[in-house]
């Protein structure tokens, strides 16, 4: 990793818990702080398991930069001792900033993969919450169908009860509410067949 001195690891932020975008940098520590607050943890609401590996990735993301920070600087270090008259120095020197930028490379990888893994977590409550706005969705077409099909059966039933109320009483029907139409009955209910 050669180019580790033009890597900006300020691109690796903390995430919010059930959100995108960065956390503050002082949250870890206004956490820690509102945790001391609480006297007894079980009367707090407790953060869901995806909210607390969220902020388990947030501390690991926020230590593995203050060690990456740490090992630029170690390099650096290392690379001022490398061109020393002290040959064993020199040749110190040389290890430790070969194994300073072995470290780097690991440590962005490794948060090359939390931000992955926090990518992921934001992309899975999305579609959850997708997910839910549809079943809503549906749920609110089901009771708006079973709503509409109740009106016009209980329409309809007034008008089948008009209609058999003035076949008995001797009425007209008003046309479409005869007896003997398409799919209605030919008697009023409890008329004997005879």
């Amino acid at each position: 990793m050669d180019e580790a001195d033009e890597f900006d690891i300020s691109v690796f932020g903390l995430w919010p818990p059930g959100g995108a975008g960065a956390e503050p940098a002082e949250a870890p520590r206004v956490r820690r702080a509102v945790g001391r607050l609480f006297l007894e943890l079980k009367s707090a609401d407790r953060p869901s398991p995806v909210d607390e590996f969220q902020m388990l990735l947030n501390d690991l993301t926020a230590e593995m930069r203050d060690q990456f920070e740490l090992f630029r600087r170690l390099r650096a270090s290392a690379e001022a001792l490398i061109s020393g008259e002290d040959e064993a120095a020199a040749k110190a020197a040389r290890a430790d900033a070969k194994a300073a930028t072995d470290a780097m490379a690991l440590l962005v990888r490794t948060l090359e993969k939390i931000d992955g893994l926090q990518r992921q977590i934001v992309r899975d409550r999305e579609a959850a919450e997708l997910e839910a706005e549809e079943e809503g969705g549906d749920a609110a077409i089901r009771a708006e169908l079973r709503a509409i099909i109740e009106a016009q059966a209980d329409a309809r039933a007034r008008r089948l009860l008009q209609s058999w109320t003035a076949a008995r009483d001797g009425a007209p029907a008003t046309a479409g509410e005869r007896p003997g139409d398409p799919g209605e009955p030919e008697s009023a209910p409890g008329a004997e067949s005879g």
